[in-house]
């Protein structure tokens, strides 16, 4: 936008109109015979030439260029307005169960029955990416890990949610091979060390971190960790740490889906347990909240409510750069204006031209 001149220079602009007005008094002046003649009379009947009649270009372009010599002294500005961002980001880790009892089919997603982990999976999805009722993380690093009798990190921490969502989609139950029981202390300790071990990373930027938070969720009991999960939580306490617990499915009976060696998938019911105690306490020990969540609809609000807890801060910081019109260029859109103070000096070289040579007198 063009800002209004200085106060102290308005009073140039009431010298804009005198201009014309004095330079042509001051040419009238100056006129005299190029060759005396005793008389004119013979010439007044002779057709005037182009050049004759065209002398008024000459004092036109010395007065335009004195006109735009006072524009540049009164100071036209041009203020482009800027808007500068400090984000300060959440670094979350996910730590998803995948034990055995994850295959029970006690959720559903859109009046279907499906296994817990798909529908944690889903919502967690949603969680990262922003669809359905999430609003979605943004600026926020986010990892992957997923425990059964062993932890595992599936996707290190990372801005690309796309391929962490698709890590997070290639996740299945354990087997019975790779050990379906379930290790919360073992996962919470690795989640607590990579979020630690993010100052080391030199592929991150990591300065504008504002909290460390584990998302824990587990249908059951710890059964095979060698660090207990009270032990990892005291360790991710000690570093700073927050830990968000949810508790999924219900306990009691449940259908389960059971593949027998043959690969034949079956449905059996068995009793699932949730230790609410551990988990809860896990939570309050590191400032974080225990939730639980017995259908899609309460994982979805609960994954909604700690989006609204761990939310990254945004500061803007508004600020103005002023450009001097008669010095500097501007660009306007496609376009790139020269200074203005380049017009006069191109108007009294058009007039030092002509003057030289089409419309040169004798003296």
């Amino acid at each position: 936008m063009l800002m209004a001149p200085p106060d102290m220079l308005w009073w140039l602009l009431v010298l804009v109109p005198l201009i014309p007005l004095i330079w042509w008094r001051t040419m009238n002046r100056r006129r005299r015979l190029a060759v005396p003649w005793s008389t004119l009379t013979p010439a007044e009947g002779t057709r005037r030439g182009l050049t004759a009649r065209t002398r008024w270009i000459l004092p036109s372009l010395r007065t335009l260029a004195i006109i735009m010599l006072a524009i540049c002294l009164v100071g036209p500005i041009k203020g482009d307005q800027y808007t500068s961002k400090a984000v300060e980001g959440v670094a979350i880790e996910l730590v998803i169960d995948r034990s055995g009892s994850m295959r029970a089919m006690d959720m559903e997603i859109g009046g279907r029955q499906f296994e817990r982990l798909d529908v944690v999976k889903s919502v967690a999805a949603d969680f990262v990416l922003g669809e359905a009722a999430l609003p979605g993380r943004e600026h926020d690093l986010i990892g992957l890990i997923t425990f059964g009798t062993f932890a595992d990190s599936i996707c290190p921490m990372t801005l690309d949610y796309r391929t962490l969502t698709e890590a997070l989609e290639q996740v299945t139950p354990a087997s019975g091979e790779e050990g379906a029981n379930t290790s919360i202390g073992d996962a919470v300790a690795l989640a607590t060390s990579r979020l630690a071990d993010l100052e080391d990373r030199h592929d991150l930027d990591t300065d504008d971190i504002r909290s460390k938070v584990i998302v824990l969720l587990t249908d059951g009991e710890d059964t095979s960790s060698e660090i207990h999960p009270l032990e990892a939580a005291e360790i991710a306490e000690a570093l700073g740490v927050r830990i968000y617990t949810i508790g999924v499915g219900r306990n009691g009976i449940v259908p389960i889906a059971v593949e027998d060696r043959r690969g034949r998938t079956h449905v059996e019911h068995r009793r699932s347990h949730l230790d609410e105690t551990v988990l809860r306490e896990m939570a309050n020990m590191t400032g974080g909240a225990f939730f639980r969540a017995q259908d899609t609809q309460s994982l979805s609000r609960i994954y909604a409510a700690i989006d609204e807890l761990e939310r990254a801060e945004i500061s803007e910081e508004q600020f103005y750069r002023f450009t001097d019109l008669a010095v500097a260029g501007v660009t306007l859109g496609t376009w790139k204006i020269p200074a203005l103070l380049i017009l006069p000096l191109i108007l009294l070289l058009i007039e030092t031209v002509l003057a030289t040579t089409r419309y040169r007198t004798i003296p």
